[in-house]
């Protein structure tokens, strides 16, 4: 027989998935925060205020899976192992990695590559990962730079990157 109640659970949840990355992207500015000269990629307050979220909630998934019970102990550990990944990933990016730029170079700030200032010429590639729905700058001496649709600045740093492509392609001919 057919469940009304899990399918309109299910599709619930699904909308309510969707109008928060909508609304995410949504409250992003064009452009980022400058200092000086220096164009800076930040999170919104609401970005924030999920990746704070993300804290406690991650507690509540790892009490879940101390009270699964014993035929799905795995699957929990499963999914609170990938829960407890993506909420560092999150909250590392949202609250401990700082990224700008300018004409001249890429700042990147974050616990592990204190201040670094790097040339354009030591951009590598710039990429887009489908698993996690995010762009990337792979810079040489940094690596990934990951730049989210939710920062503003993001859609600035995408225009400015086309013209510096062109710049380069025509000082090549």
């Amino acid at each position: 027989m057919f469940d009304l109640g899990g399918w309109a659970l299910s599709v619930g949840s699904g909308v309510v998935s969707a109008a928060s990355v909508w609304g995410l992207s949504a409250v992003a500015r064009p452009d980022g925060h400058a200092i000086g000269h220096v164009r800076y990629l930040t999170y919104s307050t609401p970005c924030k205020l999920l990746a704070a979220a993300l804290v406690p909630l991650s507690i509540l998934v790892v009490y879940a899976m101390a009270h699964a019970p014993a035929k799905h102990i795995a699957l929990a550990f499963v999914v609170t192992a990938a829960f407890l990944a993506v909420m560092l990933f999150v909250v590392y990016q949202v609250f401990f990695v700082r990224f700008g730029y300018d004409r001249n170079a890429i700042h990147f700030d974050s616990p592990f590559l204190r201040n670094k200032k790097i040339g354009w010429d030591e951009l590598e590639y710039v990429g887009h990962s489908n698993v996690l729905q995010i762009n990337f700058l792979e810079v040489s001496g940094v690596g990934r730079i990951w730049c989210s649709s939710f920062q503003n600045g993001h859609r600035d740093l995408g225009r400015f990157l086309e013209l510096k492509a062109e710049m380069l392609l025509t000082s090549e001919d």
